[in-house]
């Protein structure tokens, strides 16, 4: 019996302990403060400002150790010659398809309503005023 009013009384004064201590742990009221995360690195420092330096001097030029054969440029040439080509092929393609949704545009107002719907609401509108009429003299 001594046993079981110890864990009792431990119990009680352990819930009257953290009543009366302030909120401590990861759901207490702190933490909705913001805190940065251990995970986040700390941003890295600015780097030193260049030092003003003087203008370099030009570097002289000199010929190629070799002759370039021409026919090396012409194969860049011709990649160069086939995007274009297929830049072309595409905004050609392009003008096409435009010109094929222009040609079979709607005439009109595309945004009025069709007249049938228009019809069907008005006959539906005068019903529904016409029973609102007939409660009203009945009521």
């Amino acid at each position: 019996m001594a046993h079981s009013i110890h864990a009792v009384l431990n119990r009680a004064l352990g819930f009257l302990e953290a009543l009366l201590t302030p909120p401590r742990g990861r759901h207490s009221a702190a933490v909705l403060r913001r805190r940065r995360s251990t995970r986040v690195r700390r941003y890295a420092p600015l780097p030193a400002p260049p030092t003003a330096r003087g203008p370099r001097p030009a570097v002289p030029l000199t010929p190629p150790r070799a002759p370039v054969p021409a026919d090396d440029v012409a194969l860049v040439r011709g990649y160069y010659r086939a995007f274009e080509d297929e830049r072309d092929r595409a905004q050609a393609d392009a003008r096409d398809r435009l010109r094929r949704w222009t040609a079979s545009a709607p005439a009109g107002d595309l945004l009025a309503p069709d007249p049938d719907d228009l019809a069907d609401l008005r006959r539906v509108t005068r019903q529904w005023l016409a029973q609102q009429h007939r409660k009203a003299a009945a009521a």
